[in-house]
């Protein structure tokens, strides 16, 4: 395993080791759980919503179990060292088709140009 999620008493995905959890649900919801909830408020993050908004994409700030990760179309870390990087297995098991996911892929795209643009 790269990176590690961290599950709260209740059962909530809180964050990664070093990074931030997001997942895309089956319906197509990008999910994050919201930054005032004693999580890493990393700028990797805060660029991703804000490609997000650029896209239209509607980003969804609660929290979600890891029951919920394992049936996402796809899921992705974000954090200052891996930028955007798609989560394709969670203990083994592959997230959608086990691949990386297109949002996550085309978000990792738009994070490196924005960063190639503003160097």
């Amino acid at each position: 395993a790269k990176e590690v999620w961290l599950i709260d008493a209740k059962g909530f995905v809180t964050e990664g080791g070093s990074s931030n959890a997001w997942i895309v649900t089956d319906k197509g919801e990008l999910v994050t759980r919201h930054a005032d909830h004693g999580i890493l408020k990393g700028i990797t993050r805060e660029v991703v919503m804000t490609l997000a908004a650029r896209q239209k994409l509607v980003v969804d700030e609660r929290p979600f179990t890891l029951a919920e990760a394992l049936k996402a179309r796809e899921a992705f870390v974000t954090s200052a060292t891996s930028t955007v990087m798609p989560v394709v297995r969670i203990d083994g098991k592959p997230i959608g088709n086990g691949a990386p996911g297109l949002l996550a892929t085309e978000l990792r795209r738009l994070f490196h140009t924005a960063a190639e643009t503003a160097a």
